[in-house]
């Protein structure tokens, strides 16, 4: 498809979408498991599972795009489309691309365009193999996941680490009234060797922080996995570097800071440490509208509101979904059966069992 046919539907879709970290791409998503796989493997000219084997960069009038990456697949075995030891697939540089690493076993959905080329993108079923081994199943016995027919909601809580207190902590022992500081500010406190902190934006968005200790001690924190990482809730760490020396460049480059000789890592605030779990009861499956990425792991959304399980309903397979960091999008597993898991009653500290 055209690039810019290709940007107009995604726009169109918005008000069904899921942004994909950093980026603005958006996809369609699908109601259930079987209407997102039927879907995927309709469309698709060809489904296959291969090994990178390398990765070219091309220019030409091939697609409509400035540039591309061809990637050529050794081929493991091939569920839809004709047989072939290896495999060239296209990637757009664009918003919605699919980027491949080499020597990484993939699945692959790819659609082939007038000149019989083959290319995929964000918006396909296209995926790590080591995360689709469920999918990979259905494939090769030509038959589509149950629907899961019950829900059980897990609700974690913890003690959030953020990086800006942490610095307080260790600049000020935790006063409300110690404030960062900035351009000149930092270099003066730098070079008489004063406490101080700063806060810099990487240009992804993420936040991180630098100074010097009440200590005496030159420092560098930052929080992982950074927010366009996060998949569930208290799963971030705040650690530090130690430095031997700080130096600053004038604010606005990049980077703003370097941490000369620094020590290794060491986590100073762990939300998993704090982590802990309730559950719900079980409940009727999800009203809204799922992202069936992974056939046995799907992000969904649902109203707030508890919809009781009819008595004597069945419970298998069904689906345990946790908080998330993302509104009312939450990431979900599928399970045998969600009578199975802890009753309201079990909680406690990472009692998540994810």
């Amino acid at each position: 498809m055209p690039l810019l046919a290709r940007v107009a539907v995604l726009f169109a879709l918005g008000f069904l979408t899921w942004p994909s970290g950093a980026w603005a791409c958006s996809c369609p998503m699908a109601l259930d498991v079987r209407d997102s796989l039927k879907t995927a493997r309709e469309e698709a000219d060809l489904v296959f599972h291969g090994r990178v084997e390398a990765i070219q960069r091309d220019r030409g009038a091939d697609f409509e795009v400035d540039s591309h990456l061809r990637t050529t697949f050794t081929v493991l075995e091939t569920f839809k489309g004709r047989a072939a030891p290896r495999r060239v697939i296209t990637t757009f540089e664009d918003m919605c691309t699919y980027s491949f690493d080499p020597g990484v076993e993939y699945l692959v959905y790819a659609h082939r365009n007038a000149k019989g080329d083959f290319h995929t993108d964000g918006c396909t079923r296209t995926q790590s193999a080591n995360k689709a081994s469920v999918e990979m199943a259905s494939l090769r016995d030509a038959t589509l996941p149950l629907r899961p027919v019950a829900m059980r909601r897990q609700h974690l809580s913890c003690t959030r680490c953020d990086v800006e207190a942490v610095a307080r902590t260790l600049v000020c022992g935790g006063a409300e009234s110690c404030a960062p500081s900035s351009g000149k500010a930092s270099e003066a406190a730098l070079r008489e060797g004063r406490p101080f902190w700063e806060i810099h934006e990487r240009g992804s968005g993420e936040r991180m922080s630098f100074g010097v200790g009440r200590d005496g001690r030159a420092f560098q924190l930052e929080r992982r996995p950074d927010d366009a990482r996060v998949k569930r809730a208290c799963e971030q760490r705040v650690l530090r570097r130690g430095c031997a020396r700080l130096s600053l460049q004038s604010p606005g480059s990049e980077p703003r800071v370097t941490c000369v000789d620094p020590s290794p890592e060491e986590p100073l605030c762990d939300e998993a440490a704090t982590r802990r779990a309730s559950w719900g009861p079980v409940e009727a499956p999800p009203r809204g509208l799922c992202i069936w990425g992974r056939a046995d792991a799907p992000v969904c959304e649902w109203s707030p509101e508890t919809v009781p399980l009819a008595p004597g309903a069945p419970t298998r397979p069904g689906l345990v979904c946790t908080n998330g960091p993302r509104g009312n999008m939450f990431p979900c597993r599928v399970v045998p059966d969600v009578a199975s898991v802890p009753s309201p009653r079990e909680h406690g500290p990472d009692a998540s069992g994810w």
